[in-house]
């Protein structure tokens, strides 16, 4: 067939098309004036596609696609991607209080299938490179016209947890919006939804906010407006020099501006700014507890959610931070004691060369390592010297109880289980812990040399009796690691939250449903029974690549439906559990903790939702003990 043809066909497919669909109207003239270009410069099918994923909206645009079944492959290519190109731009378009931004009717990928509008790779701060690394964000200019929001942007640099390689760019502070819901204009509709902020976890060093793990549909379809972000990671986001000029804690500045962002345009797209809340898991959840304590993050947010993390986990502040600049500085041959000359190299080294360094310093084992290092976080939050713009200037214990909003908070039975990703990368670890067994003490509790041994001995004989420390005791040493790292720091917290003068709601849960839907295990293969660190978001987000191999009546999905409504609720209202909620699949009420001086209210989360009281009373009880007893002999 001769090329006029071949160009008479495309054009008349691409009008049948339309016909049916409705398309957007695009000028005749250029698509048949383009039509050769495009022929020439597709070499992949990434338009048909695109634009197979969206034939659910449609059923016209499926018959379409069948008629077209039999054309030529390279002109299907070329009449898949100017369709696509139609669709993209008539998408719903969003103005801002910065320009324009073009995002996607989506539909969601449960089985309710229900619409929502999609707006991804969204900057609120400039690219964080050259001058600006190490510094706090620098805010964006206006922009004229539309900008499209259709694809992520990058993420930011780290190594990627699953393959161990090196993964993003410094220009990556963006954020994605998912609604339910858009105002009209023309109306003057605005459905004001409740507004909740993810901020991923990842041990400040790994992930993002992508929605790869994080995927919007089950709490979108729940009707709120959920917004994730990327923030700096690593060296490039917690590097500390202890001065003005690196004071740290630039990755928690940049959620701040995020926030700034939330709080400026998210009407536009459907969201309440005076119902904002942020949540958070592990590094996440201590972000959003100190989020809590930042004097820089107030009247940002209205409710907070902190899983498996709080600002008083032993593993989320720093300790001695200008040290681990220099170790840095000397992992990548840097051997200098000038403050000036090491920030001078390190803003001229290769994001990737920083990234490698920064793992390898975390790997680092040996006498000098404690049950700390097992969780490799090199670069974490500080207290900054008290200037300008500093996000945390006091101790996180001085700064409670911090902003007076509702808050919710839990841990994992097994959170120890991530104990398991350590001992695949190094399997001497309980060899190591068995020798030196006081590694395990609390710095709070260390004392003397004399006093650590002997506060040594009384956590080795509560959890391991006369046992040795290796794999047939493995269940005690996940017990130790969940209380010292999670459960005891959440406790703290709410029991000095008691003893203020706060008075919103704190809720606390544990979770403790061991199923298909629990994530970090099923990430890294870990068979060991229990619900380990990271398990719950599984029960929160769509992960693709296990979340609807489950039938609809399965206990998995009834527990994802009741926590989807609960924390959603806890959005909305402020309670997980509110009064009136004709629509519920939760027929009980959640009580917050009240006073702590007695018992402590909390939700057991398992295959059943079960109000108790007072969590793991013989392991806290023993805690109890410890600190009373030597933390006052310090």
């Amino acid at each position: 067939m001769s090329a006029r043809w071949w160009c008479l066909y495309v054009v008349m497919c691409v009008w049948g098309v339309m016909k049916i669909e409705a398309l957007p109207p695009a000028a005749l003239g250029d698509v048949v004036a383009n039509a050769a270009s495009s022929l020439n410069s597709m070499k992949v099918t990434g338009a048909w596609r695109r634009l197979s994923s969206t034939v659910s909206e449609s059923v016209g645009l499926k018959h379409a696609l069948r008629r077209l079944q039999n054309v030529p492959q390279r002109a299907a290519r070329l009449v898949h991607a100017l369709v696509d190109r139609m669709r993209v731009g008539g998408g719903p378009i969003v103005t801002t209080s910065l320009g324009s931004l073009r995002g996607r009717r989506v539909v969601s990928r449960t089985s309710a299938q229900i619409p929502y509008y999609s707006f991804k790779g969204i900057r609120y701060a400039q690219s964080p490179r050259a001058s600006l690394r190490f510094r706090p964000p620098a805010p964006l200019e206006p922009w004229s016209g539309v900008r499209d929001a259709l694809e992520e942007g990058a993420v930011c640099p780290h190594r990627f947890m699953l393959f161990d390689t090196y993964k993003g760019d410094e220009d990556c502070l963006f954020l994605n919006v998912y609604t339910p819901a858009l105002p009209d204009t023309l109306t003057g509709y605005n459905p004001k939804l409740a507004v909740m902020v993810w901020i991923h976890g990842g041990a400040f060093t790994v992930g993002s906010g992508n929605a790869f793990l994080y995927g919007p549909d089950h709490l979108v379809a729940a009707g709120v407006v959920l917004v994730t972000l990327n923030y700096r990671l690593g060296a490039l986001g917690f590097l500390s020099l202890e001065n003005e000029e690196v004071s740290g804690n630039m990755g928690l500045k940049d959620q701040v501006m995020a926030l700034k962002w939330v709080r400026d345009n998210i009407e536009f797209f459907g969201g309440d700014p005076g119902r904002v809340t942020i949540f958070g898991e592990s590094a996440g959840a201590a972000s959003v507890h100190l989020h809590m304590l930042s004097p820089e993050s107030r009247g940002l947010f209205h409710g907070a959610i902190a899983q498996s993390g709080v600002a008083l986990s032993p593993w989320a502040l720093a300790k001695d931070p200008l040290a681990r600049a220099f170790e840095l500085g000397r992992e990548l041959g840097i051997d200098t004691n000038s403050t000036a000359e090491l920030l001078g190299y390190l803003r001229a080294t290769p994001s990737e060369l920083l990234v490698k360094a920064g793992v390898r310093i975390s790997g680092v084992s040996g006498k000098t390592a404690d049950l700390h290092s097992t969780v490799a976080l090199p670069f974490l939050p500080v207290v900054e010297p008290d200037i300008p713009g500093a996000f945390l200037t006091k101790t996180p214990k001085d700064s409670l109880p911090g902003a007076d909003v509702p808050f919710l908070t839990g841990y994992n039975a097994q959170e120890g289980i991530i104990l398991f990703r350590r001992l695949q990368r190094y399997p001497k670890l309980l060899s190591e812990i068995e020798q030196e067994f006081s590694r395990v003490v609390p710095p709070e509790l260390a004392g003397s040399a004399e006093q650590r041994e002997r506060v040594a001995e009384h956590i080795r004989l509560f959890y391991f009796q006369q046992r040795p420390v290796d794999m047939r005791n493995v269940d005690n040493l996940i017990d130790m690691f969940t209380d010292i790292m999670f459960l005891r720091p959440v406790l703290d917290t709410i029991r000095l939250q008691a003893k203020t003068n706060r008075t919103s709601p704190t809720y606390l849960y544990r979770f403790a449903f061991d199923g298909a839907l629990g994530l970090f295990k099923r990430m890294l293969g870990i068979t060991h029974p229990g619900a380990c660190h990271g398990d719950e978001m599984g029960y929160l987000f769509y992960f693709s690549r296990f979340n609807y191999r489950l039938d609809d009546n399965s206990p998995e999905l009834a527990v994802s439906k009741k926590m989807v409504q609960m924390w959603t609720n806890f959005a909305k209202t402020g309670n997980p559990t509110p009064p009136v909620d004709y629509e519920s699949v939760v027929n009980f009420k959640w009580n917050p903790v009240n006073d702590t001086r007695h018992n402590i209210n909390y939700l057991d989360i398992t295959g059943n939702f079960t109000l108790r009281t007072d969590p793991e009373p013989k392991r806290v009880r023993f805690w109890d003990w410890l600190y009373e007893n030597y933390a006052a002999k310090q």
